[in-house]
């Protein structure tokens, strides 16, 4: 496979050769089998599918869950590799989006980026189709995401195999690649599952790392730990500093006490996106000796000269740990120990425990729960629609969206798709005479869409696809932003109970994982031989 980066090599000269496992990946590429590649953290993930996407025709579409990491590989490919790729995200605005997918058959990317939520817009199927452009390979990177066993499970990665199904009868036959740096076996086989990869194909490379010197410091009270992280600098003396937290406040607290030692400075999802972009740039670039952040500084970042890794709060999990401080020192060129702080209590623990007991699913809950979904409407017939905004479904306590991937993966409800605005809110530069009927119906009724396709007998799936046409050749002169709707159809009356038992076992089941990983980590921090402890609980 030395071959493939020599034929490319005016793209990649930072890279003499591949290691054996980054070829042993590309060739079963080759071979198109769906692969699942377990690399650690600065392990040459990116390389594998960025040097396939050249050589295959068409495109590749890479999913990933963080903005900042799409910002920064895409900036990377276009800037510095000239490669040309897009990355599909919130820091494009509504419009700009819009037009990009109008045209994607003027551009000749080669890599495009997106989150697993965009899979379901029926707008960028609707391009990606439009396009007629081949897609050659999906990239599913961080897969751990994918599996309900995995630290850091998302329904909306649970929507992937839909749209590889959505793909194939398009006439596209995609290779999969799925990527992560950890994954306990319970993942790996659901992941291989839900992808059909074969055993042969799941390549693992050894992730144990030799330069990160492991510390863990117990206290008993939690206003010691900002001392015990003062001492460790001052006795080590690193550089550069990342401190992982679950808490925002606490990270914008730690910031402000060190700053007056260090140029310190804290990220986290509540940071805007401008200000995360200048904290990312001024730690990349040495203009801050300590970041304290959560985990929205975390998967995929490339960092590579971080030579010490805190923990001022427990991660989730043995996995999650070694992920985090993974990010130590992974600069090639030179040789380095990263050193790796965890201070906690047993109370932290306990607390931890406590929480995640607490997501325990109960028939009230459920109940509940599926109330908040359905909103006020009374289901009455088979297919009949329901309709909830967005923002309402993604932010709500109840855990609306692990409902809905659930509700759908037992045949309770089916996602018809999501619609921004109402029919009277939306302005066509030119009218149709399907969109002429929705006006009136509108007009003359509630300004609603559901109202407008019983009124018309014209389904709802109907009137999205040409809504989404229509903005596909320029049409739609005015499309709300702000406002979004996701429309659900009833696949049965009410719940059977036993798939309602069902749901609430498998939630319960996850819950009760994830305390047995809290249990693991204890362990770890707790024994006399860590790294033996490491190499039992991630081989």
């Amino acid at each position: 496979m030395d071959l493939l980066l020599d034929k490319y090599k005016s793209h990649f000269t930072d890279i003499p050769s591949l290691y054996d496992y980054q070829s042993d990946v590309l060739g079963r590429l080759y071979r198109k089998q769906n692969t699942l590649a377990i690399i650690p953290t600065g392990g040459g993930k990116s390389l594998i599918y960025q040097l396939i996407a050249l050589d295959l025709e068409g495109v590749t579409l890479v999913i990933q869950p963080l903005i900042a990491l799409m910002n920064e590989q895409v900036g990377e490919l276009n800037n510095v590799r000239n490669i040309p790729a897009l990355a599909l995200n919130s820091n494009l605005n509504f419009e700009d989006q819009r037009e990009i997918l109008r045209h994607l058959d003027d551009n000749s990317y080669k890599l495009i980026y997106l989150s697993p939520e965009r899979l379901q817009n029926p707008f960028f199927r609707a391009a990606l189709l439009a396009s007629g452009i081949k897609i050659s390979m999906i990239v599913v990177d961080e897969a751990h995401c994918i599996s309900q066993w995995g630290n850091s499970f998302r329904p909306d990665y649970g929507q992937i195999n839909s749209f590889l199904e959505f793909l194939r009868t398009k006439g596209h036959q995609p290779t999969v690649l799925c990527l992560t740096a950890t994954l306990s076996e319970l993942a790996r086989n659901d992941i291989a599952a839900e992808f059909e990869v074969s055993p042969e194909n799941i390549v693992k490379k050894d992730i144990i790392r030799t330069n990160l010197d492991l510390h863990f410091k117990e206290v008993e009270h939690e206003d010691e730990k900002g001392g015990v992280l003062a001492d460790f600098l001052a006795e080590y003396k690193p550089q550069k500093t990342i401190v992982y937290l679950y808490s925002q406040p606490k990270c914008e607290a730690y910031a402000e006490e060190f700053s007056g030692t260090y140029r310190a400075d804290y990220y986290h999802s509540g940071v805007e996106a401008e200000e995360k972009e200048d904290v990312y740039y001024n730690f990349l670039h040495n203009h801050l000796d300590i970041l304290f952040a959560t985990t929205a500084f975390g998967m995929g970042i490339n960092i590579p000269d971080i030579d010490c890794v805190a923990h001022l709060q427990i991660p989730n999990s043995v996995e999650e740990y070694y992920q985090q401080v993974g990010r130590g020192w992974r600069k090639k060129t030179e040789a380095k120990i990263c050193r790796c702080l965890a201070v906690w209590s047993a109370t932290n623990f306990d607390r931890r425990i406590k929480e995640a007991k607490a997501q325990k699913f109960t028939a009230d809950h459920l109940k509940k729960a599926f109330r908040a979904l359905t909103g006020s409407a009374k289901i009455k017939t088979v297919g009949q629609i329901i309709t909830k905004n967005k923002d309402a479904l993604l932010n709500s306590k109840l855990q609306l969206q692990l409902l809905r991937y659930k509700l759908e993966k037992h045949g309770v409800i089916k996602t018809v798709g999501e619609l921004n605005g109402s029919p009277l809110s939306i302005e066509f530069h030119q009218d149709t005479p399907l969109w002429e009927r929705i006006v009136a119906a509108a007009s003359g009724g509630p300004d609603s869409f559901v109202y407008v396709s019983k009124e018309l007998g014209v389904s709802l799936d109907e009137i999205i696809t040409h809504l989404f046409e229509q903005d596909l050749i320029g049409n739609i002169k005015k499309l709300p932003a702000m406002k979004k709707d996701v429309f659900f159809e009833m696949l049965m009356l009410e719940f059977d109970e036993n798939i309602a038992q069902a749901i609430i076992d498998e939630i319960n089941q996850e819950v009760d994982f994830k305390v047995t990983r809290l249990d693991e980590l204890w362990e770890l921090f707790t024994c006399k031989d860590k790294l033996q402890m490491l190499e039992r609980l991630l081989k």
